[in-house]
């Protein structure tokens, strides 16, 4: 690993991270002299700290914690997969899943011009042709209503979050690259269905913008293929220095394996911007935490 790489990846961690904490103190922008992370967007390093999942715990599953793990585990892939608190309001936590009721209300707001599907991450029809609102309920979220007890038992017998995200896998919707299911698994870690999990910090899914930020680290090319044993390997041994890396204002027992797999993302988005490879899509408008619309990704 390339020492300077890494110094690049934990400082980055560190300066985003300082961005939060100057924004919740309601201290005036900008919030930072890095010009790159003033003109562009990034997510916070700790995935907890972003508006939608704030809005889940406080309203969506801390309420919940005492349901059946398979009711918890359900409700939270019909959040992560609609992705709006502005859905979620309206719809409610299911006790009773009633897809035709679902269907119908995405279908009116979508009509309505209401924010329903989120616009952080893209969820597509994977080839069938149906609108949206029937290939999400129909095709992605019964089949998961149908099997959540068989699912919440993996989560039981194993407090895995690689096993339950691999068993996931098996489910149109949420295999692939396992990026809907790596959300779901994160947020049963925060819930009674899997707050023991044993690999928290040993297990990640690395998407394609972590594999290139390892390769960076590691001075590969780009391009270079990665498989998920390796890279949670390289991902393990990054954690590992942390300790060396964090500033003390960044809640080091909160670093586990997804902020190094999120963050490495993230990192990987600015260093193409600093070096001239790329940029991201989204321009950062400065708001104060308070005013930041519901909903959004902070």
């Amino acid at each position: 690993m390339l020492t300077e790489a890494i110094e690049s990846y934990f400082g980055w961690i560190n300066e985003r991270h300082s961005i939060y904490l100057r924004r919740r103190s309601g201290a005036p922008a900008p919030w930072t002299t890095d010009r790159i992370l003033q003109e562009f967007k990034f997510t916070n390093p700790f995935r907890e700290n972003d508006r939608v999942t704030i809005w889940m715990r406080e309203n969506w599953t801390k309420p919940n914690n005492n349901r059946p793990h398979g009711e918890i585990l359900f409700n939270c892939c019909l959040f992560r997969m609609i992705g709006t608190s502005e859905f979620a309001e309206q719809h409610g936590w299911a006790e009773e899943f009633n897809p035709a009721r679902t269907k119908e209300l995405i279908q009116t707001r979508i009509e309505k011009g209401l924010r329903t599907f989120t616009g952080a991450y893209i969820i597509t029809n994977q080839g069938l042709k149906a609108p949206k609102s029937e290939v999400v309920v129909d095709h992605f979220l019964t089949p998961i209503w149908e099997n959540k007890e068989a699912l919440a038992q993996i989560a039981a017998e194993t407090q895995s979050l690689q096993k339950v995200h691999e068993a996931m896998g098996s489910y149109r919707g949420w295999g692939g690259g396992g990026f809907m299911s790596y959300e779901v698994v994160t947020d049963l870690n925060h819930t009674p269905v899997l707050s023991s999990a044993e690999d928290r910090y040993r297990w990640a899914n690395a998407g394609p913008g972590a594999v290139r930020g390892l390769n960076r680290i590691l001075g590969l090319p780009l391009k270079k293929g990665m498989g998920q044993p390796m890279a949670n390997d390289y991902m393990t041994k990054l954690l590992s220095t942390a300790p060396f890396y964090i500033q003390p204002h960044v809640p080091l027992k909160e670093v586990d394996m997804r902020t190094i797999e999120h963050s490495l993302c993230e990192w990987d988005k600015y260093e193409r911007v600093r070096l001239g490879q790329g940029r991201p899509r989204s321009i950062y408008r400065p708001t104060l935490l308070t005013d930041t619309p519901k909903g959004a990704v902070e």
